[in-house]
């Protein structure tokens, strides 16, 4: 059996990955280590994040078994900081293709579709999964085809224009478009804007089309910026809605039409950052012909490197030969009790023993908490280890949890909700194992809507739960069990822990400067309560 390192970086978002034996034992994104988005640091390579996994595991890129990449990684970094007696190189596509489908759990026939803004040279992947084989039949040409992902990114760019200031424009590519998306359903219907948009990117007959979409989307938000139309918050949810509903309306075009050629494979798996759009997902969720989806949860080029260890691991027959379902994705970095003090005794705090119901109480009296619990997550979503909790239950919660965290963003919160009552609140009951990584959203029970508002969107009525189950996430399962004694509700509302700009906390020392500044009243961390 075999150490395989999986990494990814050169363009956006790096990452390191460990797979010992068969099994992913380590997945951390170079952000979390540099506390710079990655956004803000395109460039980066996984430097620190692979230096931490050598820590903890004692092996390294350079004296592991196997040591591959995503296709893009650039060759300096390679040649001039690893020097590698060998390495492995693995398309962009197939490695998300693989980390959706050896990771989706599905035995039946898969049909497997990546979209993004482009790799190498193609922008999106359809694979037929059948028997634990993953075959190729679909891809595009970077530079023939259009790309839904570009069009979403350079309208940022367009939308809000650049600051000479800060040097570089307001809203970035693979950064804001969360905030785009979550300005959509306060929009409305436009024909001439959704048109425009159209123009732009367009599909028939298994086919994305014009060319260009980065110079087209350019165009478009800019020239619509200039003319004022970006000037007001409604005239920018009015593009949002519509770009949203573009987007909708091709995904499902063309996975319909995939349908047509392949109606056996009525289990969908997905990854590529275009879904990392949840709207689109629970469009998909819903079409007749669809029995489940599942999207990888780091689905965006975080999940590259995974990718291409996964695959390597095929190869060398140990691991992966069928798709396993991910019990979660707590694959970063956690810390003793001891630990944890060393940084608290750099502040005043008090310290009492972690007693579940007391937070419980807590929680139901209000109270705004940090959840730091066991290692760190993979992925963009908080899912119960660097989390802030809050009850569900008050229309004001966005506003007080937006001033404490300094942030402006448009994104509602999202509901962590035990898996037991999951069908008592939401209207679909599809695709709950994709559901446990906060994947896409769902329509909520009228009867839901007016005790949970904290955490449902005001306009669709939607949200974007992450189903928690006892076996996946026992500490935060029994927060949650505990909570639904007080209140009746076994729903919290689950933000990430990080201010405005920041990525979601690594270390205590992150989770104690939130405490000192007020931003929660409380921190559970490990074993203990700490509070001013």
């Amino acid at each position: 059996m075999s150490t395989i390192y999986g990494l990814n970086g050169g363009q956006h978002d790096a990452a390191s990955c460990l797979i010992i034996d068969g099994e992913i034992v380590a997945c951390i994104e170079e952000e979390r280590m540099t506390r710079i988005k990655s956004g803000n640091n395109y460039f980066s390579v996984p430097r620190l994040s692979t230096a931490k996994i050598q820590e903890i595991y004692g092996v390294g890129p350079t004296d592991c078994d196997h040591l591959v990449f995503a296709s893009e990684i650039p060759g300096k970094y390679i040649k001039k900081e690893l020097k590698p007696d060998k390495f492995d190189v693995y398309d962009h596509h197939d490695c998300h293709a693989a980390t959706a489908y050896y990771t989706s759990g599905f035995q039946e026939p898969t049909l497997i579709v990546t979209l993004d803004g482009g790799g190498v040279d193609d922008s999106l992947g359809v694979y037929l999964g059948k028997n634990g084989e993953m075959n190729r039949v679909l891809k595009d040409k970077f530079y023939l085809n259009a790309q839904i992902a570009q069009l979403w990114g350079y309208s940022l760019h367009g939308i809000k224009g650049f600051d000479a200031e800060k040097g570089g424009f307001v809203w970035k590519f693979c950064k804001d478009e969360g905030k785009l998306m979550g300005m959509a359903p306060d929009g409305y219907y436009d024909e001439r804007v959704y048109n425009i948009l159209r123009k732009a990117v367009n599909y028939s007959n298994l086919q994305f089309f014009p060319q260009d979409t980065i110079g087209l989307a350019r165009l478009i938000s800019e020239s619509m910026r200039r003319m004022g139309y970006f000037d007001t918050d409604e005239g920018i949810a009015v593009y949002a809605h519509n770009l949203q509903k573009l987007t909708e309306d091709l995904v499902l075009e063309f996975l319909d039409d995939l349908h047509k050629l392949y109606p056996e494979y009525t289990k969908v798996a997905f990854a590529g950052g275009v879904f990392a759009n949840v709207k689109v997902n629970q469009k998909v969720n819903q079409l007749d012909w669809v029995d489940e989806i599942y999207v990888f949860p780091a689905m965006g080029d975080n999940g590259l490197g995974t990718g291409a260890a996964i695959l390597k691991c095929r190869e060398l027959g140990e691991g992966f030969q069928m798709p396993v379902r991910l019990k979660n994705v707590h694959l970063g970095v956690s810390y003793t009790n001891e630990e944890v003090e060393e940084f608290a005794s750099n502040y005043d705090f008090k310290r009492k023993p972690y007693i579940p119901s007391e937070v419980a109480e807590y929680l139901n009296d209000g109270e705004i908490i940090g959840w730091f619990k066991g290692r760190f997550e993979f992925g963009p979503r908080a899912l119960g280890a660097r989390s802030i909790l809050v009850r569900p239950t008050d229309y004001d919660t966005h506003k007080e949890l937006n001033s404490r965290l300094k942030r402006y963003d448009t994104m509602p919160f999202a509901p962590i909700v035990m898996k037991e009552y999951f069908n008592e609140i939401f209207v679909e009951e599809k695709s709950q194992y994709t559901a446990e990584f906060m994947t896409l959203c769902y329509d909520t029970k009228d009867e839901w809507i007016e005790r949970i508002p904290a955490v449902i969107q005001k306009s669709d009525k939607t949200a974007r739960p992450q189903v928690v189950t006892q076996e996946g996430v026992p500490m935060l399962w029994e927060i949650l069990e505990e909570y639904r004694k007080l209140s009746d509700i076994p729903v919290l509302l689950n933000t990430s822990f990080n201010a405005h700009n920041e990525p979601i906390i690594d270390s205590p020392e992150h989770a104690f400067v939130h405490l000192n500044n007020g931003i929660i009243d409380k921190l559970v961390i490990e074993d203990y309560v700490y509070y001013r």
